[in-house]
């Protein structure tokens, strides 16, 4: 994901040939990040959000692949095509659902769980009466 990144900063910079090579760089770290990936898909107790995450690996490496290939010819010109500027975005865009797909079970969990710090997630239940005593909780008129 950095890679790709660092490929979009290098073309607003006009470095059109760093980003390419960014890209070419980019293209093994995706491919080894979709074998773990599919690893997970190939077991039978596979979660479905991974599933999913790794099906998004394949839509990665196909936009880096075709940004990539839509770079090279024109290198020489220094000139970057629309088409794979628009393939970069659309490949950080797939990174940020794969970030928030990956996340949802923590989400969820942090959602499901008791706040800390409150009596119900240690399972107690405050005895006020006992602890103030009877007089400390007779409104101020009663003494």
């Amino acid at each position: 994901m950095a890679l790709v990144f660092l490929a979009s900063v290098t073309d607003a910079a006009h470095a059109s040939n760093l980003s390419f090579y960014l890209l070419l760089a980019a293209i093994p770290a995706i491919v080894v990040a979709g074998l773990a990936a599919l690893e997970e898909l190939v077991e039978p107790g596979a979660l479905p959000h991974r599933r999913v995450v790794g099906m998004l690996h394949i839509v990665t490496l196909l936009l880096v692949l075709v940004a990539a290939a839509l770079r090279a010819p024109m290198r020489a010109e220094g000139t970057v095509p629309a088409a794979a500027i628009s393939a970069v975005v659309a490949c950080l865009v797939v990174f940020a659902v794969q970030a928030v797909i990956g996340s949802m079970p923590a989400i969820r969990r942090a959602l499901a769980r008791p706040r800390l710090g409150s009596v119900a997630t240690l399972g107690l239940q405050p005895s006020v009466p006992q602890f103030f005593g009877d007089e400390a909780l007779a409104e101020p008129r009663e003494r």
